[in-house]
């Protein structure tokens, strides 16, 4: 059965479609990875400060705090992005 031009425009659409969902979980991702990065830089500058600083008292928690809450929506973008890959997988059967 040959394709009509519909058809293929059909196609021509779902394509975009999924190239968009495709390149907005990837970028996703890519920003969830540079959240990450800067999460341990603060927390590693945090633990140094900790163990360095002579006075006894320890201020890094807040910085420790944010960075951890900043790897939890790092990792939710992460399975957004899987979850977005994945339905268009199942989308296909």
């Amino acid at each position: 059965m040959a394709m009509t031009t519909s058809d293929r425009s059909g196609e021509d659409e779902r394509g975009d479609r999924v190239k968009k969902v495709l390149d907005d979980a990837t970028e996703r991702d890519d920003a969830a990875t540079r959240r990450d990065a800067v999460s341990d830089e603060r927390a590693r500058v945090a633990d140094l400060e900790a163990f360095t600083d002579t006075t006894g008292s320890y201020a890094g928690q807040g910085e420790r705090r944010e960075a951890a809450h900043d790897r939890a929506d790092a990792k939710r973008d992460r399975e957004s992005s899987a979850d977005d890959r994945a339905a268009l997988s199942e989308g296909d059967r």
